[in-house]
């Protein structure tokens, strides 16, 4: 974003939603990559591809429990199954045995699986088409085999089936799932280069705040911000770093900020208005904070303020995040700014770190207002015609977090909007990916 669009921003007394977004995102850089061990690697995105350093499987193996067995003594001379055939048990292979015998004709070898097949071998005939012959089925036995519909090389996963050593397995890009660490393991990875976890300090302000485990006495509340916000950042992916709470002083404050901006996010509720104890704007400018705006045409949410922090002698910066007191208002803030911030962060695809945004019908009446697009929760469900419908849920404001709690998605009003009735088309902005309309 221009240099003149940034100082146009720190002027306003307040922006638009597109503009604070867009100046966030112009800020959000992806982190440098970081060599970890696979398993800390789970659910994060690889820099460099995986490549195998083996084939998989490294040799021919058996895919059941049975018999290993040779084609030429389960066919007859015109090709086809030779059914019941007698063969003396040789060996007994488990998996992890290895054996130099080969497979001589009339013989087999009692195999499990994941055994390599012996040489001679090229066929697995499964335990369930054999018959106890002489001396039992084990090694110095003889089996008889029932396998009418057998075929060559069945039941046997030939070496490199899956891949070939110097393959490239995992490309980056590769989000690592449980079974993409399971794949990098058997390539012979022990450590993968990935995009960090950004590590988001979260930081709650008021003399009036307790532990969500202190009975709150009169004129206190609940630290629920802490918490939410926690939940919110782990759930995308980041790696929240919880401070607790800080008292309406500067000192105490100050030194707050200042453990907070060592993270990559700081998130700080509570502070940021226009108070006599709203300390947190002036706080931020102390410690070295560029601001980047304060106030945005939103409800709720409009006091957010974000800025950046820039560690001397290219230690990286800091995002920094000044969001409402109000809980509602906070979540709000976050879905809209947050958000979009720490999956750039992450290196989700630009389509993505937003919140998806659809058409619904309105099933009841909603209050909007004239200056400032509001955004309310609602329940969402399939219509008859395969249309969303929105049913508006009871809110009380920015501090209600019983609708948030249960809402499908935002109602999304446009300022000069002050009411919508039931039957008109309006935007959501949907909280849920897993919304099946139920």
């Amino acid at each position: 974003m221009p240099p003149e669009g940034r100082a146009a921003a720190r002027e306003k007394a307040m922006i638009d939603l597109e503009a604070a977004l867009a100046h966030v995102m112009a800020d959000a850089r992806l982190l440098p990559p970081r060599r970890v061990r696979l398993e800390e690697g789970r659910g994060r995105k690889l820099v460099e591809p995986i490549v195998a350093d083996v084939d998989s499987p490294p040799w021919d193996r058996a895919m059941m429990d049975g018999f290993a067995v040779r084609s030429a003594d389960m066919v007859d001379g015109a090709g086809g199954s030779a059914a019941p055939v007698s063969l003396d048990v040789v060996v007994d292979l488990a998996a992890g045995d290895a054996s130099t015998l080969e497979i001589r004709p009339g013989a087999c070898a009692r195999i499990m699986t994941g055994a390599p097949v012996p040489a001679g071998a090229d066929a697995v005939v499964p335990i369930e088409s054999a018959v106890e012959g002489t001396g039992g089925v084990h090694a110095g036995g003889v089996v008889r085999l029932v396998e009418p519909k057998f075929r060559t090389g069945q039941h046997v996963g030939l070496q490199a089936c899956a891949f070939r050593a110097g393959a490239e397995v995992l490309p980056a890009g590769t989000l690592l799932t449980p079974a993409a660490v399971g794949l990098a393991a058997e390539a012979g990875a022990t450590h993968v280069v990935v995009v960090p976890r950004p590590r988001v300090a979260i930081l709650s302000t008021g003399s009036e705040l307790v532990a969500p485990e202190a009975l709150p006495s009169f004129g206190q509340t609940r630290n629920s911000n802490g918490p939410m916000l926690a939940a919110a950042v782990a759930a995308l992916g980041g790696e929240p770093v919880a401070l607790g709470t800080v008292v309406d002083r500067p000192e105490p404050l100050r030194a707050a900020v200042a453990q907070g901006l060592a993270a990559d996010i700081l998130l700080l509720s509570g502070g940021v208005s226009a108070g006599d104890l709203d300390l947190v704007p002036d706080t931020f400018r102390r410690c070295g904070v560029e601001k980047i705006f304060h106030k945005v045409r939103l409800k709720p949410g409009k006091p957010v303020w974000f800025g950046v922090f820039t560690r001397p002698g290219g230690g990286g910066r800091c995002l920094v995040f000044g969001l409402p007191g109000n809980p509602a208002s906070s979540l709000v803030c976050f879905d809209f700014f947050v958000r979009p911030a720490l999956a750039s962060l992450l290196g989700w695809p630009q389509a993505r770190v937003s919140l998806p945004r659809r058409r619904a019908r309105l099933a009841g009446a909603a209050k909007g207002a004239e200056d400032r697009p509001v955004y309310a929760p609602c329940r969402l469900e399939s219509g008859d015609d395969g249309s969303l419908v929105a049913h508006p849920l009871p809110w009380t404001g920015s501090s209600d977090l019983v609708g948030l709690a249960v809402a499908d998605a935002y109602l999304a009003l446009p300022a000069g909007v002050r009411r919508a009735e039931a039957g008109d088309d309006v935007e959501v902005v949907m909280l849920r990916d897993d919304f099946d309309g139920a």
